[in-house]
């Protein structure tokens, strides 16, 4: 028997702004079957005080000393008693259906798993104005073959790509346990490790409605956290396992070139500041051609694909 209980698990880290209003969506959920699991992860502000305003039997609330969102994660994972696990980010938002349908999608198989779309909204902005986005939602596809998913998630088939976030998703925790947990040692992209893993090891997606809400920041660059070197070679060592996951499934042209796409990410990332880091990424690659570059504006990628990817990421670096 299939048990019911969702256990939705939330790193805290320093969230005091946004974090009420993340537990709101929770207690407003149509589905009550459920155990908050927070992991305040060594929070310096008033964080942990705005969870204990919320008087709730269901929330349940533990400190550790600042480890990182994916110990965070496998923690919430040991204490968790539910058969069904939603993750959550400190300062999103789940529509009040979001879990319902997705229960309803999975119920009934241990190696199902469900997501919905995710609208982008600014930091304080009202989350209900905000809506899907039309490209990352063509990603969201039904499917029984979790390879041919994961392949057109990563741009194997037309070289455009997408990804999805967390808290998009529901999953059984047998599949969790079948798979393994959460990568502590990557600190950039533990997300799409531990996703990969999660869908491969699945036999069906399902995209169902309701949505999950995702915070932008205008302040934050999306590339802020590629900029350290230990970052580059987490998203390094991360595309490295993806490799190893899907071509153990899948060794076709396609699944090679959503692999190569990857690689190229990361050595365009790379260069020339962690040479060294690019010629790892080229050495793992399929051909040190790429195809499609996408490092910025109309000129910069007209550069990259026509002349030199070389001069474009310089001529790019000196401009910023």
């Amino acid at each position: 028997m299939i048990n019911h209980l969702v256990s939705i698990i939330i790193p805290l880290y320093n969230a005091e702004k946004y974090i009420s209003e993340t537990i709101r969506s929770i207690l407003n959920q149509t589905y009550k079957n459920w155990e908050l699991i927070i992991i305040n992860d060594g929070s310096s502000d008033n964080s942990l005080n705005e969870v204990e305003k919320f008087f709730d039997h269901r929330i349940k609330i533990f400190s550790i000393s600042n480890s990182g969102a994916s110990v965070a994660r496998n923690i919430g994972l040991a204490k968790a008693n539910g058969g069904l696990v939603q993750f959550l980010d400190a300062d999103d938002v789940l529509s009040n259906d979001k879990i319902e349908i997705q229960v309803e999608a999975i119920k009934n198989n241990a190696n199902f798993i469900a997501v919905c779309s995710t609208a982008h909204f600014s930091e304080d902005a009202c989350f209900k104005h905000s809506k899907p986005n039309p490209y990352e939602d063509a990603f969201l596809t039904y499917s029984t073959v979790p390879s041919d998913f994961l392949i057109n998630l990563w741009g194997g088939n037309d070289g455009k790509g997408s990804m999805i976030q967390p808290n998009a998703w529901l999953i059984h925790k047998n599949l969790i346990d079948k798979v393994g947990g959460w990568n502590e040692k990557l600190t950039l992209d533990d997300d799409g490790e531990f996703f990969a893993r999660i869908i491969l090891g699945s036999e069906k997606i399902i995209k169902t409605d309701g949505t999950n809400f995702y915070r932008k920041y205008s302040n934050k660059n999306n590339l802020s956290g590629l900029r350290s070197e230990a970052s580059l070679y987490s998203l390094l060592n991360s595309v490295l396992l993806k490799k190893k996951h899907l071509l153990e499934r899948d060794n076709s042209q396609p699944a090679k070139f959503a692999i190569q796409r990857m690689l190229f990410d990361v050595a365009l990332l790379s260069y020339p500041k962690f040479n060294h880091i690019t010629k790892i990424a080229f050495k793992n690659s399929v051909t040190q051609n790429p195809k499609d570059i996408q490092l910025g504006g109309r000129v910069i990628n007209f550069i990259a694909n026509h002349i030199s990817w070389k001069i474009a990421r310089h001529l790019q670096i000196i401009f910023r």
